[in-house]
């Protein structure tokens, strides 16, 4: 598993309230509105150039190389939150941190990690509050808008530490006016680069932030778990490439690609740009309806 450490500003958002809701309205309606907001998440955090690391209920955790694209997608979401009138009882807490982590293939570790995770819990609905660590690197415009919130032992720390609230319903800026576009308009954005994998009752909907994205055998080494003896262990993965889906195969038996009723594209070592939709063979010919056939739509 690759590693590498960088400077990250990292950020969670969840939706305040969702216990609550599910016991008002029942279980499927409040897992529609939760996905929605998860949905308008993603789709703002990747707006603004920020890398989804996953999801976790009704919560994301993102990071941005720039702290002030945290920002900005924090207030973004902000914006959206209070236009949507599903969440008008709910609200979103955001927390940011920023500093050195260790980025892996599927996550991020780190003491910022825990320190973003710590003041989204210390923050109340609809507010983002932030770390001293990302205020001392603000851009100015942005900086003005912060206000002492509390001083706190951060978990881990013996000394008290100063956190602060992002006042963001009051900015009016015009520089933001692009970050609050309709949700219909970020959801187009987000579905232009949005793979969908399904295999038997398992759908995957992926993004281009959440590849590499391992297929194989091996439970500890792939994504998606493919249990049958034609596939190798590290079978194939898919890669997002100068804006197209990308199949790379690396197995014993090869890859079959099936495109519009045509023949199969057979894969051996080599890789093929996924377009539009149709399925695929892990190590073997398949048809439609053949329980490890992966169907695949751009």
């Amino acid at each position: 598993m690759s590693q590498h450490s960088q400077h990250q500003a990292i950020m969670f958002a969840d939706v305040s309230g969702s216990s609550a809701l599910y016991k008002r309205v029942g279980n499927e309606e409040a897992k529609a509105i939760i996905d929605e907001a998860v949905h308008f998440m993603t789709a703002l955090t990747i707006v603004h150039e920020g890398t989804l690391v996953k999801t976790i209920g009704d919560e994301i955790m993102a990071r941005f190389n720039e702290v002030n694209q945290a920002c900005e997608a924090a207030i973004a979401i902000q914006q959206r939150s209070i236009k949507e009138p599903r969440l008008k009882d709910l609200g979103i807490r955001i927390g940011i941190a920023y500093g050195e982590v260790l980025i892996t293939t599927n996550d991020v570790f780190g003491d910022r990690v825990n320190d973003a995770a710590c003041v989204a819990r210390i923050a109340r609905a609809n507010q983002i509050v932030l770390t001293q660590s990302v205020v001392d690197v603000l851009e100015s415009t942005l900086r003005r808008d912060c206000q002492m919130f509390d001083r706190i032992n951060i978990k881990g720390e013996t000394e008290k530490t100063l956190i602060y609230r992002l006042e963001w319903e009051h900015t009016g800026k015009d520089n933001r006016a692009t970050m609050v576009m309709p949700i219909h308009d970020v959801t187009r954005f987000v579905d232009k680069f949005q793979l969908g994998l399904v295999l038997n009752d398992r759908t995957i909907e992926l993004l281009p932030e959440q590849t590499p994205f391992q297929i194989g055998r091996d439970p500890h080494k792939s994504q998606l778990l493919i249990e049958t003896e034609f596939a190798s262990r590290e079978h194939c993965h898919i890669e997002f490439r100068r804006g197209k889906y990308v199949l790379v195969d690396h197995s014993t038996n090869g890859t079959y690609v099936y495109v519009d009723e045509q023949a199969p594209i057979y894969l051996r070592r080599e890789e093929l740009p996924l377009q539009g939709q149709g399925y695929i063979g892990l190590g073997q010919t398949v048809t439609a309806t053949t329980p490890w056939a992966l169907h695949f739509k751009v």
